[in-house]
């Protein structure tokens, strides 16, 4: 049934890539001065709890999953280690880190793969990067079509690029680089130079959807289509508002519960929370909509929702993944 479901494919044109043939740039939001002194009062009156994790807390011989904030997820899947969209520092200097991640660097287990859906500095933070290469030399990045470069500009060579659809067989997994709808830039002149999307992994245990940056678009019904037995689904939650320009490359709560159904996955892992206040909500707000959208939607039983904290250590076993949805997840 899947391979009869259309495949969405990036446009590229005149040197830049576009989600699709009638994309076109969005304006750029500056956040006010408002928004800068709430984000800095909240830096400083911060309570969300996180789990500042050991090395050794984490499972021997088993799948898990450790969000570490933001995008950032430390994963065992078959026989790899794994981290999403690294960033364990501030995104910039007006974009200040609010929770701390869930784990120290230092504290890392070994490293085999790093996956980037996108070279935001957010999701693809330099000084991190270059911590996960001193401490793991035979580290591999698998990253988006066009991010290549960056790399090897910094003499780092272990690095393969994809486009959507594209796959790679690891130890243990595969792994397949899918499509989102955003956009790329690190700067003001490369917008778009680079291309976007989100990243499957499918062992012989699990079938993991990593969403990436994205805003609420087609993609997901038709990822659910050719890939029916997601067993979870890592997905943003946030910035949410102002929601004008917001949904135009972010999912919001109520965007995000109706992604995890277009997609048929069993499991939502919530994440884009808490980490950085890009929006205009405040840092929870996601928390509060997410859950009402949640339970609204009356979702059918044998899914369910978890709101981890950075630093929660989720065994990922398929069997303790069939509860019922009326169980919606509130780790303190």
């Amino acid at each position: 049934m899947g391979a009869l479901v259309q495949k969405i494919f990036p446009v590229y044109r005149r040197g830049r890539f576009y989600n699709s043939a009638s994309n076109r740039w969005r304006s750029l939001w500056i956040p006010s001065i408002t928004t800068y002194i709430q984000a800095f009062f909240q830096q400083l009156l911060r309570t969300q709890k996180t789990f500042a994790i050991q090395r050794e807390q984490l499972p021997t011989n088993s799948n898990y999953c450790v969000w570490i904030g933001h995008a950032t997820f430390l994963m065992h899947i078959g026989t790899c280690t794994i981290i999403t969209d690294p960033i364990f520092g501030h995104a910039t200097w007006l974009f200040k880190r609010i929770t701390p991640p869930g784990i120290d660097t230092q504290q890392l287990p070994p490293i085999n793969y790093v996956l980037i859906s996108h070279n935001h500095r957010d999701h693809m933070d330099e000084q991190t990067i270059k911590t996960l290469v001193r401490q793991n030399p035979k580290i591999t990045f698998l990253v988006p079509l066009g991010v290549k470069k960056w790399f090897l500009q910094r003499s780092i060579t272990k690095v393969h690029e994809y486009s959507w659809w594209e796959s790679i067989s690891i130890p243990g997994a595969k792994c397949t680089f899918l499509p989102a709808y955003h956009w790329s830039g690190r700067n003001v002149i490369d917008r778009n130079e680079t291309l976007w999307g989100s990243w499957m992994i499918e062992s012989t245990d699990l079938t993991i959807y990593f969403a990436g940056d994205t805003a609420y678009w087609k993609h997901f019904a038709c990822i659910g289509k050719h890939f029916p037995t997601i067993d979870i689904a890592l997905l943003p939650i946030a910035p949410c508002k102002p929601f004008s320009f917001m949904q135009k490359s972010h999912l919001n709560a109520s965007a995000a519960v109706q992604a995890f159904l277009d997609l048929g996955a069993k499991h939502f892992i919530a994440m884009h929370w808490g980490t950085f206040r890009f929006g205009t909500d405040d840092i929870e707000t996601p928390l509060f909509y997410l859950k009402r959208a949640w339970n609204n939607k009356k979702i059918p039983d044998l899914h369910n929702l978890t709101i981890c904290r950075p630093g929660q250590v989720l065994s990922l076993i398929r069997s303790s993944l069939l509860r019922s949805a009326r169980e919606v997840q509130l780790i303190p």
